[in-house]
């Protein structure tokens, strides 16, 4: 087993590649254009967040000691940043309250990305609570159990979804996506795939078969209103295509990101990825609405892309010494 408080460099990679596929996409959407990898990409993006959350989930001390860490690494940014970039604004710009306008429609007005922070800390206690239940039941079948109440949250998410049914505050977003998280969780405590050496055959293989089942299984899956943008037939494929492509991408990226171990760039966007996935679209937008006045089309889209990584790299470089309390890097609440 990998120790917990050891950090791998290959991780990092896999969150700078993680967080690369977001911006690329916040850049499309900012320019409304398309891609043909756009579905295939999209079927697994939002679950390698969550799997690789999933990977280092522990209990700490108590539930006490556990809600303080995460509310120092998921609530504190998602407040401060939806405070600085939504609610304010939002006041200063219509007049209206950014809260109001999240609660209604499940976008949050100028930094929609932040939604992901919420949802994952609301995801962690949800766990948490039942890897605690999964332990009083039985200290031998704990695994077992929390797989199993994962994935059977994880169908009334999707219950939730066909019916389309909200809850508030993403909750059935967190439900749909628990079985990622679990599966995380699985994979760095009961395999050897995290700390065994890369072997060319099984993970070659491994590695075709991820390609294949994205490349042709991949369905649109809208996870900040947790449903899909169209009517899918037969319901049966539905948990298919979702998890299986969310498993099968994200084992993709982690296998190529254990072979290549670091890039010096993404891998550092990858260890700071909560500052790039909380800054990312307010700068597209004002880069964007410059830049537009003397590019256009694919040229745009390259320059947009680069300057848009360049001011979240300085930004990084910025805030993890100056404002390291609101950016996950220094906790608020003393532990």
């Amino acid at each position: 087993m990998v120790a917990e408080n050891k950090r791998i460099a290959w991780i990092d990679l896999a969150k700078g590649f993680c967080i690369l596929l977001v911006v690329i996409n916040h850049v499309a959407i900012a320019m409304q254009i398309g891609s043909s990898l756009e579905l295939q990409a999209g079927s697994f993006k939002m679950p390698l967040y969550f799997i690789l959350s999933g990977l280092f989930f522990k209990q700490y001390e108590n539930f006490g000691g556990f809600l303080k860490r995460k509310t120092n690494k998921l609530f504190i940014p998602f407040l401060f940043f939806f405070v600085v970039t939504s609610v304010l604004p939002e006041a200063i710009v219509k007049h209206q309250s950014a809260l109001t306008v999240a609660m209604q429609t499940r976008y949050i007005p100028h930094n929609n990305g932040i939604w992901f922070l919420l949802c994952l800390f609301e995801m962690n206690v949800v766990f948490y609570l039942v890897h605690l239940l999964a332990k009083a039941v039985s200290q031998r079948w704990s695994t077992a159990i929390v797989l199993a109440v994962s994935a059977l949250l994880g169908a009334l998410g999707l219950c939730l979804a066909s019916n389309r049914i909200l809850l508030p505050f993403y909750l059935d977003t967190a439900m749909t996506a628990l079985p990622f998280f679990a599966f995380g969780y699985w994979l760095f405590r009961h395999t050897g795939f995290m700390s065994a050496p890369l072997h060319w055959l099984r993970d070659g293989l491994s590695l075709v078969v991820c390609v294949l089942i994205v490349w042709y299984m991949a369905l649109p899956f809208i996870w900040i209103e947790n449903r899909f943008p169209f009517e899918v037939s037969p319901v049966v494929a539905w948990p298919l295509n979702i998890y299986l492509c969310g498993f099968a991408g994200t084992m993709m990226v982690l296998i190529i990101s254990k072979l290549l171990k670091r890039l010096p760039l993404v891998s550092f966007w990858g260890r700071y990825s909560i500052i790039i996935l909380c800054t990312n679209q307010v700068v597209i937008f004002v880069v964007n609405h410059f830049l537009s006045r003397w590019f256009s089309g694919t040229r745009l889209l390259l320059v947009l892309l680069a300057v848009t990584l360049l001011i979240c790299h300085l930004l990084i470089l910025f805030m993890r010494k100056y404002m390291p309390h609101v950016t996950a890097q220094k906790d608020v609440i003393r532990i």
